[in-house]
This record gives C-alpha cells, structure tokens and sequence, in this order.
C-alpha cells in the first residue's frame, strides 16, 4: 500500500502533464487553423477579382486597376491626391 500510493501520485501527476500539453498544443493548432482560414478566404477572393477580370470585356479595367493602385499612373484628367498624416 505505502509503494501504490506514491506510484499513483506519480501517474497522475504525469496525466495531468499530458493533459496540459495537449490542451496547449490545441490550442496552437486552433490559432494556426484561424490564421490559415483566413489566408484561405483572401486568397479565394483575389482569386475571384482576378477570374472576373480574365473576361475580355474587363480587360481594360483590370489593366487600369493595375496601372493606378501598382504603378501610380492617372489618366490625363485626373489628379491624385496623397493623404500625409499628421505625425
């Protein structure tokens, strides 16, 4: 009896250890699927904006779109206007 004691006290301490680290790599795995899910769902949607712009009606828009966000151009009567904050 005085050898089972300390020998159940060992194995429950070492099921608690297990549960612990389990608990806490769950709970990494969780936050890595957050992160990937929402990889996922960015990339489905660039891959929609671009699947809408393979159609040839919006090639041109999409050519625009590229020129003005990526490469900063403007059409001839336009202006662009850049926001300095205050800082």
């Amino acid at each position: 009896m005085l050898i089972l004691a300390p020998l159940l006290v060992i194995a429950l301490v070492i099921c608690v250890y297990k549960f612990i680290s389990i608990q806490v790599e769950i709970a990494q795995k969780n936050e890595e699927l957050a992160k990937l899910t929402a990889q996922v769902a960015e990339v489905e949607n660039e891959n929609k904006m671009l699947s809408r712009y393979s159609d040839e009606q919006y090639k041109v828009e999409y050519i625009e779109t590229i020129a003005r966000d990526k490469l900063g151009y403007a059409k001839p009567e336009e202006r662009i206007y850049y926001i300095v904050p205050a800082d």
